[in-house]
């Protein structure tokens, strides 16, 4: 755990004006799959494995505000997931920023909810709204039981995290979209996301 968290500590290090790589790469989810961090150091995760075509699983969360959400809630609109590792990150902070920054920006994304998911506390993800003033997204918390990364496949077994990801699910929780990116260091392809979700509103 020692080692673990030295690289936890290293990453967050790195300036926060760092740059991170969006990438198109995607690797699967579930038990029996691995993600690397800066390359070399791997990590196992653990769960049920998310597919397309798959209904999103029913798992209660806790919004930043302290209220309940449930994944397969009924919804008139399409839902897009942006999974953070952790908020604590330099990662994370570009992932989230460049997500509000986003939804704030553009006019056409009417029809679409978009959401940022991590195990932190709602009380970390509170300061961590204020602290980079974002607007747009709900900020939903998986820190009590980590049943959302069992039941997606997200949780990394040695850190108790999720994995960096986005899955996007239609007007009846049907996942019409993954991407799990195989290196944590490197940020999903929110736009590729959002053209799915456009085409199925």
């Amino acid at each position: 755990m020692k080692k673990i968290a030295i690289l936890l500590s290293s990453i967050v290090s790195v300036s926060a004006f760092a740059q991170f790589e969006t990438t198109k790469e995607n690797a699967s989810f579930g038990a029996g799959q691995v993600v690397t961090l800066e390359q070399k150091n791997k990590f196992d995760l653990t769960g049920n494995a998310l597919k397309v075509g798959a209904f999103m699983p029913s798992v209660q969360l806790m919004t930043s505000d302290l209220t309940s959400y449930d994944t397969s809630a009924e919804s008139e609109n399409i839902k897009i997931y942006s999974i953070l590792t952790s908020v604590d990150t330099p990662v994370c902070v570009q992932q989230a920023v460049d997500l509000s920054n986003y939804v704030q920006s553009h006019d056409e994304l009417k029809g679409i909810e978009f959401y940022a998911l991590s195990a932190d506390t709602p009380f970390a993800q509170q300061r961590f709204i204020k602290e980079h003033d974002l607007d747009g997204v709900t900020y939903l918390s998986d820190s009590l039981d980590h049943k959302f990364g069992l039941k997606t496949g997200s949780l990394i077994k040695q850190l108790g995290l999720l994995t960096r990801s986005i899955i996007v699910v239609d007007k009846n929780n049907q996942i019409i979209y993954l991407q799990r990116v195989p290196e944590l260091t490197t940020i999903p392809d929110l736009e590729a996301a959002i053209k799915v979700a456009q085409s199925r509103l």
